[in-house]
């Protein structure tokens, strides 16, 4: 990881972070109408990346479904920021995602640790966390933040309701040394799955409500129909919540009056700004 630090970039005092599950940048949907265009666009996808994640100056990113580690690397230096990169599980790959579901975060902000499948010392459970789960401890100058960045099981409860423990475990251990906390990515439980309110009773704050509540849909970025992407916040970052949204906007979506258009994945990102 090699960039800049927040400071030595001239960062306000404010912060914004964007979680976004980026289907590896391969563009989304694959149609006969849009394909010859998706090929054409497929070398430039890192940079276009990048350019729409710039234009709402983002102090921290984080990627579900990232791309490789070389990827990661090259969107980091165009997006002028450190990054750490989260190996994905050893039981999913598929002819599709032949490396698997890795995570990524990218910063304005020194990164002072990392580690990749953190379980707070207790073994490590291979059918847990097949797609993504990481974190890392930001420091902004002013105060440390640790951020996790989570992609859960899709199709088992009873899986996501062990990752969900595990987690909970490792913020509230970050919690008791007095740092903010972000959880974000794509979590697979819309807000009416009892996930939802683990974290809520955890005392994690899902930064949407206050903008419209938390049924606003993240997936598709075609035809949105439902939320399983969010950014939790928690102590003293909690406080400080200014905005948040979907962007379901630009590149992040299709244009439904052109049969060739695509978007950058198949969710939208959502993007929260802290004061």
């Amino acid at each position: 990881m090699a960039a800049t630090t927040g400071a030595a970039a001239g960062q306000s005092a404010g912060l914004t972070t964007i979680s976004y599950n980026v289907l590896a940048c391969i563009g989304f949907p694959d149609t006969p109408a849009n394909r010859e265009r998706r090929a054409a666009a497929a070398s430039q996808m890192e940079a276009r990346m990048a350019q729409e994640l710039l234009l709402y100056k983002p102090d921290i990113v984080s990627f579900c479904e990232s791309v490789t580690e070389e990827s990661a690397g090259r969107i980091a230096k165009l997006l002028g920021m450190n990054f750490v990169w989260f190996a994905p599980g050893s039981n999913y790959r598929s002819a599709t995602y032949p490396i698997g579901f890795p995570g990524a975060i990218f910063t304005r902000y020194r990164i002072a640790e990392s580690e990749n499948a953190p379980y707070g010392g207790e073994p490590k459970n291979p059918d847990l966390f097949t797609r993504h789960w990481g974190r890392a401890l930001l420091d902004t100058g002013s105060e440390r933040i640790a951020i996790f960045s989570a992609h859960l099981h899709p199709f088992k409860a009873e899986i996501r309701a062990r990752e969900v423990t595990v987690i909970l475990r490792m913020i509230q251990e970050a919690r008791g040394r007095g740092h903010s906390v972000l959880l974000q990515g794509d979590l697979n439980h819309t807000p009416a799955g009892p996930e939802y309110q683990r974290w809520v009773s955890a005392g994690l704050s899902d930064t949407l409500v206050p903008f419209g509540g938390p049924q606003q849909p993240t997936f598709s970025s075609v035809k949105p129909e439902g939320r399983i992407d969010y950014i939790w916040a928690a102590g003293p970052l909690s406080k400080r919540l200014k905005s948040a949204r979907v962007l379901r906007e630009g590149a992040f979506r299709t244009n439904p009056a052109d049969p060739t258009s695509f978007a950058l994945s198949d969710h939208v990102p959502v993007i929260a700004t802290f004061a």
